[in-house]
């Protein structure tokens, strides 16, 4: 389950990683993006069975902070590295 201070790598389908070649390899979840009510309104379109969508803040290992959907995030474990 991800949450803040999780460990986490980008993960996605082949064709959208293909379009950021160098994304960094791991990051830390630093908060929970918090949608205004503009994205709020537009992201409803996109519920499923009414479930709010999870987007994190993340911190790279490059110094680069973005917001990401948790569906391209995979927590990262000793297993997965």
């Amino acid at each position: 389950m991800i949450e803040v201070g999780t460990l986490v790598k980008f993960s996605a389908p082949d064709f959208a990683l293909r379009d950021y070649p160098d994304y960094p390899s791991f990051g830390v979840v630093i908060k929970r993006h918090v949608h205004s009510d503009k994205e709020r309104k537009m992201l409803d379109r996109f519920t499923v069975d009414g479930r709010e969508l999870k987007v994190w803040e993340v911190h790279w290992i490059n110094g680069r902070t973005t917001n990401e959907h948790e569906c391209y995030l995979k927590e990262v474990s000793h297993d997965n590295l």
